[in-house]
């Protein structure tokens, strides 16, 4: 699932309130109508199991019901991927804070501050929740998605075992702590936990989807298409593992059925941006063909599909591809500006998610200007960042920095000072990429070969992905043969 890491955190604040009947064991769930608060079970009966779209139906019934059940409309804000509807349903949340308990109270200020950009109040507001509610499994749970969200996966992996030691029919967690021991590359443990998983929900299609995912990322393409099909078997309405069909003939190089196969997901979907994500995926395949022609017309129509939804983060985000595997540094720069310009126009999206689109366009910008050798320009821009990142606590913005820095001193013949900012961004493969130049103009040949190792097995649909890993797999390849 592409958007792997905010899935999962919505799935936990299902289970944060689904777990809730027993008030020792969860949060408090305050709502005045008995009709919401139905509507409510029964959206996260389907959160939980990610059926999104009938969940997003049943939170919308359960706030037209209860006006202010800020509880409700938060969770809304945040499995909404619509980002107008995620800030207006967020500031419905607050405004009727007030009429909640101390527990949901600190669960909206986090959630809620953290999709403003206020970063440090988010996290006090977090530590408060995890200690007053320590013993909670559902607390433990949050405390592994914040860390995830972090990509702390060893930290999180400890909160997700201390979650499954109080539950140990706790499904959700199950499903988490295999996703970290799958980024960690730890799949025999990512396997085991999977099979779990699968046998606590046998009749669901969400364990074979994560177990086509894991496999996928494990470079088990064959396993991974009939993990997929099997959860399509069971819901063929399940339209995220159509999607990782689709991704994983892209991943395999078969573009022209992988775009088929994404053709079929978005004849399903009535989702906006949903619609948007795929499409972006879909106009990615013909970067893997090198049709530079035909990319940049399918990014193009997904610039246009993006305005007119006025999904300013995601217009923003097609720009920012294109630039990414231009041939000539002018046309990316200019690519840039205009993905930057979309950002400061008048849209209804959280800052969190400017924030990380901003720090994303500056990161390319560093990265084409030292490219191009205009370190003027790339010191500039990197600047710039330094005080966005300064400003936030938001991992997705820090990574960012650490990603042009390392890449700027690498261009300037820095390599020992360049690694460490490097290996902190070690999930990016243009991070990855250069993380192994850097080894091996240091002299460290085994940080190297690991390293390439990774990057050669990595097995996520990005754009990232398309531009690096299948040219760095043909190279490594011909160098591990001689």
């Amino acid at each position: 699932m592409r958007a792997y890491i905010r899935i999962l955190l919505l799935a936990f604040f299902c289970a944060l309130c689904a777990w809730a009947k027993p008030p020792q064991t969860g949060i408090q769930v305050t709502t005045k109508s008995s009709q919401a608060r139905a509507y409510f079970d029964q959206a996260l009966a389907r959160q939980q199991t990610l059926h999104l779209d009938e969940a997003l139906d049943g939170f919308r019934k359960a706030v037209q019901a209860d006006p202010q059940f800020a509880l409700g409309h938060m969770l809304l804000s945040y499995f909404s991927q619509d980002p107008a509807e995620q800030v207006s349903e967020r500031d419905k949340a607050l405004a009727s804070k007030e009429l909640v308990s101390r527990e949901e109270q600190l669960l909206i200020d986090w959630l809620s501050d953290s999709s403003k950009g206020q970063w440090i109040p988010a996290i006090q507001a977090m530590n408060d929740l995890q200690s007053q509610y320590k013993n909670h499994r559902e607390i433990a749970w949050l405390s592994g998605m914040w860390l995830t969200n972090q990509q702390q996966w060893g930290r999180a992996i400890e909160m997700y075992r201390r979650a499954i030691e109080i539950d140990h029919n706790f499904a959700d967690a199950w499903n988490s702590v295999a996703y970290c021991y799958a980024r960690t590359r730890d799949f025999e443990k990512a396997f085991a936990a999977m099979k779990r998983y699968t046998g606590l929900l046998p009749k669901e299609p969400n364990p074979q989807d994560s177990f086509a995912e894991i496999s996928r990322m494990g470079g088990k393409y064959d396993d991974a298409l009939v993990h997929y099909r099997a959860a399509l078997k069971l819901d063929p309405k399940f339209i995220s593992s159509q999607v990782g069909i689709a991704d994983t003939y892209a991943l395999m190089g078969d573009e022209k059925r992988a775009r088929a196969e994404y053709a079929v997901a978005l004849k399903q979907t009535t989702d906006k941006v949903q619609s948007i994500l795929w499409a972006l995926q879909a106009a990615t395949t013909y970067v893997r063909e090198n049709n530079d022609s035909a990319a940049d017309t399918a990014f193009q129509a997904v610039v246009r599909q993006a305005h007119e939804n006025d999904l300013g983060n995601l217009e923003a985000e097609a720009y920012r591809a294109m630039s990414l595997y231009q041939k000539k540094g002018a046309t990316a720069l200019e690519l840039l500006a205009k993905a930057e310009a979309v950002l400061h126009e008048d849209h209804k999206v959280s800052q969190a998610l400017l924030d990380q689109e901003t720090a994303a366009i500056l990161r390319a910008r560093v990265d084409r200007a030292a490219q191009e050798g205009n370190f003027d320009l790339a010191s500039a821009t990197l600047k710039k960042l330094e005080t966005l990142t300064n400003s936030s606590s938001d991992a997705a913005v820090a990574l960012a920095y650490d990603g042009a820095s390392g890449t700027l001193l690498l261009a300037q013949g820095n390599y020992a000072e360049a690694i460490p900012h490097l290996e902190e961004d070690d999930r990016d493969p243009f991070s990855m990429q250069r993380l192994v130049q850097a080894y091996e103009k240091n002299g460290a040949k085994d940080g190297a070969r690991h390293i390439a190792e990774n990057l050669a097995g990595f097995n996520e649909p990005s754009i990232e992905q398309a531009i690096v890993v299948p040219a760095f797999r043909t190279k490594f390849s011909k160098a591990a043969s001689h």
